[in-house]
Formats: structure tokens, sequence, C-alpha cells
């Protein structure tokens, strides 16, 4: 034997003088030294180790004196519930509860214990978020609108904005206050805004200000009107977070003060969106089913036997719920990946489909013409439940209906029928419908159809409609019309996506596309999943709308396994929705009536007045300058697109909790430039000192979910869960409830208004009786109705303050009832829609799904319509081909056939912006959140250091960008070099950006390019949701010692300069703001016409924009050279010998020759 691999650890100790060096020392022996070395004599080690005190450090780190429960609600919505160890106050450890299949509800079903674990890292490290030192702690001012309040809100001009900072937020002073001076100074300017922007004065200033005409008519007189609010992602915390809209029905009161108006006259704030504004909404799917979006409980991915991932990351993005995906492979589920790059998904994949980044409509298209050609489809339920074998005529586009046809023809819905009695459709509604048209191919004769004719009602009714027909109809007037149904149609529409046409759209190989449809057709159930891949980008609509078409054909809808769902925040109020039987729901909580207040404690939800003072807004009309889309057309002059039901409003004050809204703000530097400036009131709550809060006018301090003082509820889109629970530590610092503080404003606008109806409106928050607000919303929403919240916080249900939601099956399965139950879908046929002749749909030519390349990110004509159908008419309104304004190229609809589109060109591509840019969610953070915790910055990126031997880097971590090895080698651009990543120069990083100002280098992006092969030449990869560069970072990178981009305030950010926002923009896309679509409430059971706030409404879309990247600095230390570990032979297309055997699967660390790492 070897004498020197023969050493005791003490004797190796003493002769390598490491004694006394301790474990500094010890961490870089081998692993076969550290290991107890027992005298040859003793039998058994562990019970004659000498001295083993040292194990009570460890243990004494995690020992705890008590514990409490808790729930970590980010906005990927799992809803963990945590149990936080405690010990002298202080959280030691978050830990699993194990107890998922204790949750019951009223009926006795129980949830299956193969829910666990349910804990992310997220969870884990969400104490270094409390305890970490980026938190607001006390209430702040800025000192320039401080000075404005005192002065007594003077008119804002030129010069007094820069007097008193509101165009420069960002380099003004924050000062300490108390709450009640907070509350107080919030509510005098949220009287003197109210009171300014009222009536025939208010409108004439707004007019000399410059907003449109629509926006201040919009407004009724009401300067109440310019007042927005939004309760940050309301699921996590529906009576904190969604209290906010709460308080903006209050000021309805507000309105009543100031313009003398009476109470049915009256006039709350603007609610602004959750779901659509971060761009989370599957804008498409209420097109085709009526719904706001499918989603099911992830635990019936164990009864999909096809798993179609179509730009959704089941494995990084759904963390908790990961292990079902898991699951279904094992179960021998055959898994598709449909996306651009070969991301972590691929590698699960029975096989990955690559397609240039939003072509998957061409896809599905393709698809569907070979499902259609090869008769791979249930012709039953297409008849039954979709709207192929509807009539449409091909004069003007529009569906025949039954009035047109059939003299004196009058219909009236069955008060039993499901459209009445469940839905809540109304006679009104209805009788502007009207009913519909098939050719029945028994009679050959036309046959009038009610939305309530499905599935097997039609067939009761004797109807057997005529799938592929064409023809003449007899009008009731006695002319003719040429008419055809939809499936006759789509097999015109469908030449243009033949198999070689799509492949070279799409770029994806023939024989995958070909093997997709089949697979489609002959594996059941099958199901696909959507997320923000294909959200995020303009022509969303059509990515959602034609994944259907496979699913319509084979009836791979209502059943377990099977569906097509959009995944993305999924914070949904609809969880809480109400209904004619069980009362008011959510809209109970958010919408009491302020005038009718009832401060019976006792009194059932049922007896609450809810009506709606405020109205829903997007902020994404903030996000476009603070204005609609209105264009200067050739053709029809001044055209507005933006629907009344969505009409923005002029924007004068601002509220959020917890939104991070600058943060996540699309053109984040255009709104801190050229936006925000006309806004004389931004309050922002939260938890930590984010970029909001540097660019507002107060940051008011809430407490974290640990620390919360009394009850808050959650519930999530993606499992059973209803939870409730409170804090279990005290605050740490001088910080609120979120509805403690919304509480707080109210009753300070009642002193200073004189109206104590304020404060009354949120009685029970100021008596200590939240529990009273929490017991009406259960006792009014379908999903709770009956549940008792003293039953649930005593664990009769499962876990002190856990249950299962009300729903009909575990899991839910959406649409179960239209194909089983045989009720209507949500449109207005009561049909799967394939078609549409919706007004905005036809002008668009979108009547029929397309597929459409970008008004941004597209080599080609941006915007251009990939059809020669006859029956696709857009109207391009005159506006010229060239044209390169936005909001000109958003509205222009030219369609082309494939082989001119692909001979046409994009300016910008013309220009050097050459790159898609992919913006997914991080598993490292949620939108903003965790975005500055050490433990996720180091592993969130190539270049994470907790030494921060490089003074570049802002933080312990840096973003970084990803992008082809080969492309940017003809960059010039090596592994780890800091580049500038540039988008369209008109508007971005804001209006009138010169190289000049100050402020565009704080807002010109700069960041790291790792090589990556994953993602294709023209693509590259940014993940969205860290914190941007500020005037204070910046200035603090250049000042401090260290070189952190940390703040005063204790805001810290992750770029040297600049954010993923400095490159993507807002999108007012025209199929999102119609008045006429109709589909299902979000939170009732009823229907409505047009917009609806995170239902139909502008989808925000930081995909879509092309961008340019060149060299700024070597990626070496201090800026000098090369970085370092894009040489060492490890990283990618770089690997050395012994790299390309590992990654081969070929290395044993053995004979394998000298250097590199070593695994003793």
């Amino acid at each position: 034997m070897n004498p020197e691999t023969n050493l005791s650890r003490r004797s190796f100790l003493q002769r390598s003088g490491l004694v006394g060096a301790g474990i500094t020392a010890a961490q870089f022996l081998p692993l076969r030294f550290l290991q107890a070395q027992p005298a040859e004599d003793v039998l058994n080690p562990l019970a004659a180790y000498p001295n083993r005190d040292w194990e009570k450090l460890y243990r004494n780190q995690y020992a705890y004196d008590r514990e409490f429960s808790w729930v970590c609600a980010p906005n990927d919505t799992h809803n963990c519930r945590i149990t936080a160890h405690v010990r002298n106050g202080v959280i030691v450890r978050l830990g699993e509860q194990y107890d998922v299949h204790t949750y019951t509800d009223l009926y006795g079903n129980h949830a299956s214990a193969s829910w666990g674990n349910r804990h992310c890292a997220k969870g884990y490290t969400f104490h270094r978020i409390l305890y970490g030192p980026y938190r607001l702690k006390h209430p702040i001012v800025r000192r320039g609108w401080k000075r404005w309040a005192d002065d007594g809100f003077p008119q804002l001009t030129k010069e007094l904005k820069a007097k008193y900072k509101f165009d420069s937020r960002g380099t003004d002073k924050f000062d300490r206050i108390s709450w009640d001076e907070a509350f107080g100074y919030i509510a005098r300017g949220t009287v003197a805004i109210a009171k300014r922007y009222s009536g025939e004065a208010g409108a004439k200033l707004l007019a000399e200000q410059g907003y449109v005409p629509e926006m201040i008519q919009e407004m009724g007189g009401a300067g109440t009107r310019t007042i927005k609010m939004r309760g940050g992602m309301g699921l996590l915390g529906v009576l904190g977070k969604y209290g906010m809209y709460r308080l903006s029905n209050s000021l309805a009161l507000l309105d009543v003060h100031v313009r003398g108006v009476k109470p049915e006259d009256a006039k709350g704030g603007r609610n602004w969106s959750n779901y659509t504004w971060h761009g989370d909404q599957a804008p498409g799917q209420p097109w085709v089913h009526g719904l706001q979006n499918a989603e099911t409980d992830f635990n019936d991915l164990r009864n999909s036997k096809l798993i179609i991932m179509n730009g959704k990351n089941l494995v990084e993005n759904k963390m908790a719920d990961a292990h079902w995906f898991v699951e279904a492979m094992e179960r021998g589920c055959k898994i598709v990946v449909i996306a651009p790059e070969y991301g972590a998904p691929s590698t699960k994949a029975d096989y990955w489909i690559p397609v240039r980044p939003s072509t998957d409509a061409a896809l599905w298209l393709g698809v569907t013409r070979l499902m259609v050609d090869n008769q791979w489809y249930d012709e039953a339920f297409v008849k039954r439940f979709t709207d192929w074998p509807l009539l449409i005529r091909t004069d003007n586009g529009r569906r025949l209906r039954a009035a047109e046809v059939f003299a004196n023809y009058t219909s009236t819905l069955a008060a039993d029928a499901p459209s009445k009695k469940v839905q809540g459709i109304t006679d009104e509604q209805h009788q502007k419908l009207g009913d519909y048209v098939v050719w029945d191919a028994k009679s050959s004769s036309p046959k009038a159809l009610t939305r309530d004719m499905v599935g097997e009602t039609m067939t009761k009714n004797g109807i057997d409609p005529a799938l592929d027909w064409t023809g003449k109809v007899k009008l009731a007037d006695g002319s003719e019309i040429e008419v055809a149904t939809a499936w006759n149609l789509y097999l015109v529409h469908l030449k243009d996506y033949d198999l070689d046409s799509v492949s070279e759209i799409t770029s994806a190989p023939k024989e995958l596309i070909q093997q997709l449809a089949k697979d489609i057709a002959t594996i059941k159930p099958a199901a696909i999943h959507q997320g923000e891949g294909i959200n995020h980008w303009f022509h969303a609509t059509e990515g959602n709308r034609t994944a259907y078409l496979p699913l319509m054909l084979t009836g791979n809808i209502g059943k377990p396994g099977a569906g097509c769902y959009g995944w993305a925040g999924n914070y949904k109020a609809a969880l809480f929705q109400g209904s004619k039987v069980t009362g008011p729901g959510f809209k109970g909580w958010v919408g009491e009536d302020p005038f009718e207040l009832n401060l019976d404690p006792k009194a059932h939800g049922r007896d609450v007045h809810a009506h709606a003072y405020t109205k829903d807004e997007e902020p994404a009309y903030w996000n476009h300058g603070d204005r609609p889309l209105i264009v200067e057309t050739p053709k029809e002059g001044r055209k507005n697109f933006t629907g009344k039901t969505h009409m923005p409003s002029p924007t004068k004050a601002i509220f959020t909790t917890n939104v991070n809204l600058i943060n996540n703000a699309k053109w984040a530097y255009g709104m801190i430039k050229n936006v925000n400036p006309n806004v004389e009131l931004i309050v922002t709550m939260e938890t930590q000192m984010t970029a909001s809060v540097e660019y507002s006018d107060f940051g008011l301090p809430a407490n974290s979910w640990v620390e919360f003082q009394d009850l808050e509820v959650t519930a999530s889109c993606s499992n059973p869960f209803l939870q409730i629970w409170k804090g279990g530590i005290k605050p740490l610092y001088d910080s609120k409830d979120d509805l403690t503080i919304l509480a707080g404003i109210g009753a300070a606008l009642g002193k200073v208004t004189g109206d104590k109806r304020f404060r009354d409106h949120f009685h029970f928050e100021h008596a200590g009786q939240r529990k009273v607000y929490l017991q009406r919303l259960l006792d009014t929403c379908t999903t709770t109705a009956g549940y008792k919240v003293d039953d649930i916080m005593a664990g009769k249900y499962g876990p002190p303050g856990g249950a299962l939601m009300l729903f009909r099956s575990y899991p839910r399965i959406p649409f179960y009832e239209q194909v089983h139950d045989n009720y209507p879908f949500y449109t207005d046929t009561g049909r799967l829609h394939s078609y549409s002749d919706d007004p905005t749909a036809l002008a668009c030519g979108e009547n029929f799904m397309v597929h459409r390349e970008g008004p941004e990110a597209t080599p080609y004509l941006p915007n251009v319509i990939v059809s020669t159908n006859p029956l696709v008419r857009p109207n391009d309104y005159g506006i010229p081909l060239d044209a390169e304004h936005w909001d000109e190229r958003t509205v222009r609809n030219v369609k082309m056939s494939w082989a001119d589109t692909k001979n046409s060109k994009n300016f910008l591509w013309e220009k050097g912006f050459q790159f898609y840019c992919l913006t997914p969610k991080s598993r490292h953070s949620v939108h903003s959140s965790w975005a500055n915790v050490d433990w996720h910055l180091i592993w969130n990126s190539n270049f994470g250091d907790p030494y921060r031997v490089d003074k570049r880097l802002p933080n312990v971590g840096e973003h970084q960008i990803h992008m082809n090895p080969q492309a940017a080698r003809d960059l010039g651009i090596a592994d780890g070099d800091y580049v500038y990543v540039d988008a369209n120069p008109a508007d971005r990083p804001y209006l009138g950006a010169t190289p000049s100002d100050p402020f565009y280098k704080v807002s010109r992006l700069m960041l790291r390019l790792t090589y990556n092969a994953a993602y294709p030449y023209n693509v590259v990869m940014m993940k969205h949701g860290s914190f941007i560069a500020t005037e204070k970072t910046v200035k603090a990178q250049q000042t401090r010692p260290d070189g952190l981009s940390l703040t005063e305030e204790g805001y810290i950010s992750n770029f040297r300069f600049g954010s993923q926002q400095s490159v993507t923009r807002n999108w007012h896309m025209p199929m999102h703001q119609t008045d006429t679509l109709f589909h299902k409430a979000k939170a009732g059971m009823s229907f409505i016409f047009g917009g609806e706030a995170d239902n139909h409404a502008v989808n925000t879309v930081p995909k879509e924009c092309l961008i340019r990247v060149t060299k700024a600095e070597d990626g070496g230390l201090g800026g000098r050279g090369p970085w370092k570990p894009g040489l060492n032979g490890m990283s990618p297309d770089a690997e050395n010998d012994k790299m390309k055997k590992y990654i081969a699967g070929n290395f044993t660390g053995k004979g394998e020759g000298g250097g590199g790492a070593t695994f003793e």
C-alpha cells in the first residue's frame, strides 16, 4: 500500500501544516481525507466517536421554538402552503407541510397525496426577501411632490414640472413620513386631481394638454376617471391586492362630493388589469369558446396520452407542479415540443419541432389541412359542437341568420335550458345575436339553430347538418344569396397551407409536421399547452385560435387529459365568480355599493348590494403614450380602432400594490421620460424597494405574506386548493397589511371630504373584523358557497386554513358540461368557433384563422396576411406598404400569397435589426419578485459571482442575453462580452432619445452575452423580470467604492444600464379592442359584449421586437481581454476533447489526460 495514501487524517493535517487552519483550509482537501478515521480496534465508530459536540452546531442551526403555516403566492400561482420554523421571533427555516392528502371539501372528496411535494426554490428562499437589505421599511414621500402639495397643488406647467421634478422623478430625494401624514397627503392630492379635471373646465384643460377627444368624452365629466388603480396579481391575496378595486369603487363618493351629482350618476376610478397587462392572457381563446381562458388542474396531465408543449415550458415554469409532467412521461405519454429553441422541455420530448418565432398559426393550419385531407376527424363531434356546419354568406362574410331566411321568424330560448338557466344570457342579448342556420341533410333545406342546439340536443330536434355544402338560399325578402358551410369554405382557405409552404413559413421539417398531424389524429386524449412563447407575440390571437383546430377535428375537448390550455400567470378572478344562485361573489367584495353599505357583521354575502361605479381599463393604453389606437389613414381619414368598451381616460393618478409597474412596463424608459411627467400622483405599495417606488411620489411599505396581521385568501388555476392564512411574525419594519393601507387612504379621504362613508367602506377592516369580508366572499362564490371561515381555520377540511375549491370534478375539466351534458359553449352560436364574423375580424382579415407576420418581428413585410382566400377581405385603410410608424404597421391589413410574402422585405431588417428577441419567464424570479435575492442571482446567469471579482457586476449576478455562437462570432462578439442591444431608434428606448442625453446612457441596454447553440442563428433570448437600471443605480455604480448598483434608498438593479424593457414597446392589437365580441364575463355567470380587463382586452406582447446587437466591452476582468470561463474548454461551442466526451456520455474521469476537474 502506498504510505502516502495510508496517512491518518490527524497525521496528514500535522504534516501539511493545516492544523488549526480550520474549515477554510480543509475545504481544499480531497474528500477521503475529510472522512472520520476510526482507530482499528473500534468495532462501532459511531458509538466510539471521541467527541460529537460539533454536531450541536449543525442541529442548533435549525432548532426552533415554534412554527406557523403560511402561503407562498407568487403569480405563478402554485400557492404552496409552507411551514415557517421560528426561533426567538426569527424564521430560521421554511419547509414543505406534507399534508396535501388531507384536503377535503364539503362533500367528502379528498385531494390526492400525489400533489406533494409543493415547495420550490422561491418558497425556500423567501426569508432572503424578508430579512434582506432591500425592504421598504417605512412610508416615504418624494421631496418635490411634497413641496407641490404644500404649495397648494398649483397647475403643473412645464416650468412647474421641472421645479417639482415631475419630469425627473428618478433624480429626486425621498423623505420619511408618518403613516397619518402619508394618508393625509395622498387624500388631499386625490381630491385636488378629481377637482381639477372634473366638468367642462377639466375637459378643456385636458384638451389643452393634448389628450384626444375620445379619452376626454369617456370620462363623462368626472375627474375621478383620471385616477387609475391596479391591485397587483390579485390571487396573491384577494382581500389585500384586489382591495385596491374596492377603494377605486369608493371614489364614486368623491365624484358626488366634487361634482354634486346624484349617486346613480357618480363615477369611480378606472381599474387596471393584471392578466392581460403581463401578456399572460391567451387572447385568442375567447374567440374560440367564449371563456377568458381554459386551464385545468395540473394532475389532469396524468390522463393525457399526448402532450404538446407549444411555447410553454412545463419543466421550468410550473415548478411546484412540474412533477405531474414527469409522471405523464412515466405513464408512457408521448411528448412533443414546439419552440424556436432546443430548451429544457425539448430534452424530455419524443420529438422537438423547431419553428421560426411567431409562425405557430401556420404550423397548426398546416396540421389541420393534413388531417382534413386524410379524413382524420370525428365527423359527429364536428357537427355537434363546432361552427363548421353553420352557413356563411359569401357576399359579406356574415353568418346567415334565421331571421334573414324565415319570414316573421321569432325565437326565444327556453327558461330551463342551459343558455338562460345556467349561463345567464338575457333576452336582449339573444335578440341582438339572433339564431343561425344550417343546411339539413335530411330535408335538403335550411334549418334554424339556436345556441342551445348543441350535441344531443340538436339530434333530438331532428337536425342533421350537412358539413360540406355550398349553394343558394332564398331569403325572406325573396332575394337569393350564395352561402356555404364554414367547413366548405375552410377547404378553400387551407389551400394556402400546404405542407411545402408551411415548412417554408415555419422552418419546421416536413416529416415532423406530418408526424404531429398523425399523432393528434391517432393518440387520445391529446392536450396542447401554450404559454408566453405564444401569448407574448402580437398575433397570439391566431396562435391561440389555430391550436384549437386539430382538437376540434378529433373531439379532444371536454374530456380528461384533453384540451388546449393557456399557461402563464393564470391569476383569475373567475375562481371566485358569482352567480344568480350564490350571489355576487368576487364583485361583492370589490364592488360593494358605497352608497348602500351593509354594516351588519352577520349579514350573508347575498345581502351585499354590489354596484360597480368603476370601469376597467388596460394599463396598456398608458403604456402606449397614454392614448388609444387612433391613426390618420389615407382612405378613411382619422380612424379610431379602440372600441368604446375599451376606451381609456387620461391618467393623472396611479395607485398600485404589489405590481412593480415600471419594471414590468414595456417601453419602460419611454414611460419614465415621455408619459409619467404628466401624471400628478403615483402611489406604490410594495414590500421591497423597487424601480416603481423610485419613480413614485409615495412608497408605502406593505407586509409580506408571513407578516400579515389578519386573514388573507387565495386560490390557483392549476390546482384545487383554497388557501386562507395570516402571518406568524410581527412586521419587521413600519409596514402594514395591504388592506390596512387601503383602508387608511379611505379614512383619510373621509376626513378631507367630510364624508364618513369613505371610512365605513372599510368598516370591518378598521374594526379588526376582516373575517366578515372573507365570509361574505365565501358565501357568494360558486366555488366556495357553504364554507365557513371558522371551520376552515379550525382544520375541518385539511390543514388549518386549507380546503378544496368546490369544483364539479377533481381534476377540473374545462368544457366537461358542454360535451357531456350538451351545454352550449360561451360563444354567440354556442359552438366552438373556427370562424368569426365579428366586424373587426372581417376588417382585419382574421375572419378565418390565418398566419400573419408580425408588425415588427419579421424579415418580411410587417403584418402581412398569408392568404389567397377570396373571402379574406382585409381593409388596408390605404396605408402604403412602406409605412414605418408602429401604429400604421399595426392597422395595415394586406394579404399576399406565401410566394409574394417571402419576396417582401421589412425595412428594419434591412437596417440591421435582424434578431428576434425571446423574453421567457425565469425560474428564479416571478415577473420581478425574487429578482434581488442573492441565492437566485448567483445561479440565474453564467456570470453569478458572490465575490464580485469583476466589479462591473451590478450585483452578485448579472443579466445575460443568449445568442447562437456562430451569429455572435460573425458580429465579432466573444462569449462573455458586454453588448449593446438596440431596437427601432424611432421610439426606443424612448421618444426623442439622443446619445447626448444623460438619460440615454441610463436607458440603453448593455449586458453580458453568452453563447448558446440551442438558439437558431437569428434568435436571441433574454429572460424578463430582472430589476431595471435607473438614474440612481447608474450613479451608484459610478460613485460607490464597491461599484454596486445599490441606491441610498435600498434599490439594486440587475443591469449596469437599461433593461429588457429598453427594446420592447407596447402594441395595440385591433382584434383585442372590439365592442362586439360576445363572450362570458370573467367573474360571473353572465355574458357581455366587447371589452373587459383580463378577458377581452389589449394583451401586451414584449416579444414583438427586432433588435441589433453590437459589442460594448470585453468580457474579461475590468473590461480587458476575453472572459476566461469561455476559454476553459467547457463552454458551448468551444468544447475541448474531454468535454466532448462528457457530452457524448463517454467521460469516465480516468485516463482522460491531465488538467481539468477531479472528482475525488
